[in-house]
């Protein structure tokens, strides 16, 4: 079968969509699927360029991606974009759009309904109602008019919706589209995993031991709940005084200053600690050496970095606007809670203080499912018979 993914930009600038394609395109690859990308020859969200041929396949992570330039930031139109779509849909068995609101998106479910081309949708988590709340009452009327020119059209007639997990599909029923749906969750790369480094390094690092240590991975963005997580951290310090706290990744428009200004408020200078982006073998140390992940957002499409802490065997407590709680809840890897810092606490708490067999044993279990449920050669052979349903014509309600 011959794919063609859309995508706005393949830099790992770009974060979470861009990642999960990089892995996909990879995995499909393996499992004997011809794959072709086209997407921007952006490198950063704030315009600057990637230094690559344009126009042109360049074969990466087992596919064949092309890269074209833009002429309008806002929309990411682009010229070549455009005449790829309208003389090259045919050539391709089923086109996969990943993201909404952008020209390069927009054309290509556009062009594969002119053409007759079957189309998968992923919306990545664009069609959160919790976007719609946080926005601003002129981006909201934009995004509005965007979609009553084109994107619900694009969705009502897609030969399927793919959803990442569950909750996503329940939080977008509130816009009736009327394509079929199925849900097929991102994929982690086991080989990464599959050998984890001793416990001990990342702590040596820190200049800590065996105090409780509590570890959060992500942006460092006001919609990673990071308020929640320090006031519960505070309370968490009630019961269990030498316990820190590991904030790990890059500060987002500058919301760093507000976490470290609570942190101050809350007099809690040392005991958090941030460590700023981490990746590769030195993310893995972390992952290890933690006690609990918390992930306390107040929306997250997927939440990659909650499968991972479970793949290195540590028990994790998220709140309920984590998309994949319900996989969390049904794995026993870890514990459940809405945005609130008591009931945060509460749950960590609990991890902190049950046996050690306890702990061993939630961590076993949130392992055991990633290798089940979220690993690459999983998910593929999942989505690869998505994939047949759709170019069958069959409606598929997953």
């Amino acid at each position: 079968m011959k794919i063609l993914h859309v995508i706005q930009a393949w830099s790992l600038s770009f974060g979470g969509t861009s990642t999960v394609i990089h892995g996909l395109t990879k995995a499909q690859s393996e499992g004997g699927l011809e794959v072709h990308v086209i997407t921007t020859n952006l490198d950063t969200p704030s315009g600057e360029l990637l230094d690559v041929p344009v126009n042109r396949p360049i074969e990466t992570n087992g596919a064949n991606v092309r890269f074209f330039p833009i002429s309008n930031g806002a929309l990411l139109y682009s010229g070549g974009i455009r005449s790829f779509l309208k003389h090259h849909c045919r050539d391709f068995d089923l086109i996969h759009v990943h993201g909404l609101y952008r020209f390069p998106m927009t054309y290509a479910a556009f062009q594969a309904r002119k053409q007759r081309v079957p189309y998968v949708i992923t919306p990545h988590g664009a069609l959160d109602p919790y976007l719609y709340q946080r926005s601003t009452k002129g981006s909201v009327l934009l995004k509005r008019i965007y979609e009553w020119l084109f994107e619900m059209r694009s969705l009502h007639r897609a030969s399927a919706i793919h959803y990442t997990a569950e909750e996503e599909r329940q939080r977008a029923a509130f816009l009736n589209i009327q394509a079929p749906s199925f849900v097929v969750p991102n994929g982690l790369d086991w080989e990464m995993f599959r050998t984890l480094p001793p416990r001990g390094n990342f702590r040596k690092r820190l200049g800590l031991s065996k105090e409780p240590m509590l570890l959060f991975v992500g942006r460092i963005h006001f919609v990673k709940g990071l308020d929640i997580l320090v006031d519960a951290f505070a309370r968490v310090r009630k019961i269990l005084p030498n316990a820190k706290l590991v904030i790990v990744g890059p500060d987002n428009d500058g919301y760093g200053r507000e976490v470290q200004e609570r942190v101050h408020r809350l007099d809690l200078q040392g005991e958090v600690i941030f460590t700023g982006a981490l990746s590769g073998h030195e993310l893995l140390q972390a992952y290890v050496d933690a006690d609990v992940f918390v992930l306390t957002s107040y929306t997250e499409n997927f939440g990659m970095t909650v499968v991972e802490a479970m793949a290195c065997r540590t028990p994790v407590v998220i709140s309920d606007q984590v998309n994949i709680y319900r996989e969390v809840q049904s794995s026993g890897a870890g514990f459940v809670t809405q945005c609130d810092a008591g009931e945060v606490a509460a749950a960590i708490g609990k991890i902190l203080t049950v046996s050690q067999e306890e702990r061993l044993r939630m961590g076993e279990s949130g392992r055991m499912f990633v290798e089940e449920q979220f690993t690459w050669p999983v998910v593929v052979q999942r989505l690869s018979e998505e994939y047949e349903r759709v170019t069958q014509g069959a409606k598929s309600c997953a």
